[in-house]
């Protein structure tokens, strides 16, 4: 299990009191002190630490060393590969202007990115940086069908394009709009795949998985799940 090293908060159903979650200091970091059943209420919220956007590699040498991989060790990625993995995946790079890691046409950001992980399904909060979990519990086996390495690898990503809203003074052509979020969505999956290269981390972007069932337990409506990523550490 990704260990968590941020602050977490959880909300309990209505008559239950909610529970404090403790921690020490160490470092500079927050260390929780919550077992992993804690851990997995329904509404938890994992705040990320900051990214390192100085660290890294070449942006040549990235884009020379890219590729797939579908074969990952048995081991979790850190709280550091986490938050770099969601911040080049979606996160907001200019935030005087709320601006994106990645384009978008017309700046409309509207392209979520869902991170399955052992813990639950969380919504990815650009914003905040954080994690808002949707669904608790560990849902990597119902990504496939088939023994696959997606069942066990620590994290994918499903990439979901919402609807946009109607906008007199700027209308939005439905074709044009799917085109876009297919295009963000490719942008973010590059920017995800340039980041586990310089972590040392495989990746693998899959557009055949249980779409309707992540459906279901994320509890879209109508949105479009456009596509998946898994990562993992190197064997």
């Amino acid at each position: 299990m990704v260990s968590r090293l941020m602050k977490k908060k959880s909300w309990m159903s209505k008559g239950v009191t909610a529970a404090l979650l403790l921690g020490i200091t160490c470092g500079g970091m927050f260390l929780p002190l919550c077992t992993p059943q804690a851990f997995a209420a329904a509404g938890t919220e994992i705040i990320l630490p900051a990214p390192e956007t100085a660290s890294g590699l070449p942006v040549m040498q990235a884009l020379q060393q890219r590729k797939s991989s579908r074969r990952f060790a048995d081991a979790s990625l850190t709280d550091r590969q986490l938050s770099l993995i969601l911040w080049a995946a979606n996160g907001i790079n200019r935030p005087q202007e709320g601006k994106r890691v990645n384009p978008v046409a017309r700046r409309i950001y509207n392209v979520d990115v869902y991170a399955v992980l052992p813990e639950g399904i969380y919504l990815y909060q650009p914003a905040k940086h954080a994690l808002a979990q949707v669904f608790a519990g560990d849902f990597r086996p119902s990504l496939s069908k088939n023994p696959s390495y997606v069942q066990t690898a620590p994290l994918t990503l499903v990439y979901v394009a919402n609807p946009v809203a109607p906008n007199p003074s700027r209308p939005v052509d439905p074709v044009k709009q799917t085109g876009f979020d297919n295009i963000a969505a490719g942008a973010m999956t590059q920017s995800v795949a340039l980041i586990a290269v310089a972590e040392n981390l495989g990746t693998c972007v899959r557009g055949s998985f249980e779409t309707e069932a992540f459906r279901k337990a994320a509890a879209l409506t109508d949105q479009k799940v456009l596509i998946s990523q898994t990562v993992g550490v190197l064997p």
